[in-house]
């Protein structure tokens, strides 16, 4: 187990590369994510096999608790997490390079919850926040997600290998919504610039405020951009109607998933459907790049009183809900732990 050295290019390199090709590799676990989250401390440990890299894991830290830190495994470790003697040797080594007020290491891995893999990690002496937490926002990342599965999961569920295919995969009123938004002159484009980032930060922003919820900072987006653009695993979708951007979305490609991670629209446009049409040429990029699963990202409950739940469900209504394992907590100060609990009461 060996804590990455940051100055030798190579083995950042090779880290990050196992990060992205690895089929649970995520976004959040590329060491890239450490340099966008500035405010935010950052180690990276791996585990080798003869001289390759088989297991990382991100550790990112900040201050949750007055004067204690929360040393944070965001959609992590890129390891088997069935293995628990493999995390458990990553959690110390990172301990070793971790400042001493971390009160808490937390993981929150992109895998099914089971029964029998959460007594596990309880036996191993971890605490686990998972079916007992009822509310979307109680763990860090929502433990619920709508994800498209192209290989075929879920009842009446078929291999996903052309456009065809994947029209006929959602719900008629999903085809129909995405027609009329290409019959309505609704044209749609992706990349990665400035420009892009600049266009879909403005639906972004008038989306938010329709809803009334709180956004980032438009320099958090520009940060993303500069890290990633060019790596060809980000992109961002434009969807224009009479020369003006109304709906937007950004995704990253990493592992055998697209995340997608942000959108925004404009809701005087709605009834031209352009949130669909950017679904539907985001899920063709991971059916170009040969994908296994398309994150639509989180949900409150898997029912359509849950609004979220209703738009993305349309487009994966054949696919099994994808329930992750939740948070597991590697306890270091009891009493700091309970006091970050409270904010989530």
């Amino acid at each position: 187990m060996t804590i990455l050295n940051l100055d030798d290019s190579k083995k950042v390199t090779d880290y990050q590369q196992f990060v992205c090709e690895n089929p649970r590799g995520q976004v959040t676990q590329d060491p890239l994510w450490g340099e966008l989250k500035s405010n935010w401390g950052h180690i990276y440990v791996y585990h080798e096999t003869d001289g390759k890299i088989d297991a990382a894991m991100s550790v990112l830290t900040v201050e949750a608790v007055p004067g204690k830190l929360l040393a944070y495994v965001g959609r992590g470790p890129v390891a088997d997490v069935e293995d628990i003697d493999l995390i458990k040797s990553m959690i110390n080594e990172a301990l070793t390079a971790l400042p001493d007020n971390v009160f808490l290491v937390r993981m929150d891995p992109e895998v099914s919850y089971s029964d029998a893999l959460n007594q596990k990690y309880l036996d191993a002496g971890f605490k686990t926040r998972n079916k007992q937490v009822k509310h979307m926002h109680g763990n860090i990342q929502p433990r619920k997600n709508v994800v498209l599965y192209y290989d075929g999961r879920g009842e009446g569920a078929k291999p996903i290998t052309n456009e065809d295919e994947l029209m006929l995969h959602f719900k008629p009123k999903v085809r129909n919504d995405i027609r009329r938004a290409f019959r309505d002159g609704v044209t749609v484009t992706s990349g990665d610039s400035e420009e892009d980032i600049r266009a879909l930060f403005d639906t972004y922003v008038s989306m938010a405020k329709s809803h009334g919820i709180t956004h980032r900072p438009i320099d958090y987006f520009l940060r993303m951009q500069k890290l990633w653009a060019g790596t060809g695993l980000f992109r961002v979708y434009l969807a224009h109607y009479e020369d003006q951007v109304i709906a937007s979305g950004l995704g990253f490609s990493y592992g055998d998933e697209i995340w997608y991670m942000y959108a925004g629209s404009y809701r005087e446009f709605g009834k031209h459907n352009a949130p669909a049409a950017i679904q539907y040429e985001m899920l063709k990029w991971g059916l170009e790049l040969g994908k296994v699963e398309y994150d639509f990202g989180g949900i409150g409950e898997f029912d359509n009183s849950d609004g979220l739940y209703k738009f993305k469900h349309e487009f994966a209504y054949h696919d099994p809900h994808a329930e992750y394992i939740g948070e597991l907590d590697w306890v270091i100060d009891e009493s700091g732990y309970q006091e970050y609990l409270k904010q989530f009461e």
